[in-house]
């Protein structure tokens, strides 16, 4: 009678083992979608097509991050843009193009006729708010994220071990209970 009850713990073992590794699979795959996400936020934007692709479980994280990286991106750069376009403004054409110091920097400022290219500064300022506000805030936050699920991950590893370790040993159990219990005929 005791191999019944030993069964039924096997039983629930068995099932229990299978959750877990169910349960680690699925965060498995989590990771890997917060390791997309990441990597298709490094340069700062994330492309509609990319947010198809993480699963519903980011989608709004990454609708999020799109609309708050375009903001604070949008802010500073026209802050910068607006503070350089005065700054650069007041360089004559001759100073431009005669000062090697100026002229490294303000090149990426001015068009080939020395007049200011305010949209090119837009433009620059922008790409490197939405790498900086990606690298800042959202970087940190995903990391945060994956080392939660790496520790849950182990602690689902950990415990299926044991459990495995117990089922091994509840098999042995029940086979020599089996035999034990044998009528035997001589």
């Amino acid at each position: 009678m005791a191999w019944l009850l030993m069964s039924l713990r096997r039983s629930e073992l068995t099932r229990s083992i299978n959750d877990h590794t169910y349960e680690k699979l699925q965060l498995t795959r989590q990771l890997r979608r917060l390791s997309s996400f990441s990597n298709a936020i490094g340069d700062g934007s994330i492309t509609p097509s990319e947010i198809a692709s993480l699963g519903t479980d980011l989608f709004g994280d990454a609708l999020d991050f799109m609309g708050y990286s375009n903001e604070a991106a949008a802010q500073v750069a026209q802050e910068q843009t607006d503070y350089y376009a005065s700054a650069y403004d007041s360089i004559t054409q001759e100073q431009y193009y005669n000062n090697p110091s100026i002229a490294a920097q303000a090149e990426l400022y001015f068009d080939d006729t020395g007049a200011l290219n305010t949209e090119r500064m837009y433009a620059k300022f922008y790409e490197e708010a939405l790498k900086e506000f990606a690298e800042k805030y959202m970087m940190p936050i995903l990391k945060e994220k994956e080392q939660e699920i790496q520790d849950k991950q182990n602690e689902l590893e950990t415990l299926v071990e044991s459990e495995q370790a117990e089922l091994q040993q509840l098999k042995q159990s029940i086979s020599s209970e089996i035999q034990n219990s044998t009528i035997k005929l001589s």
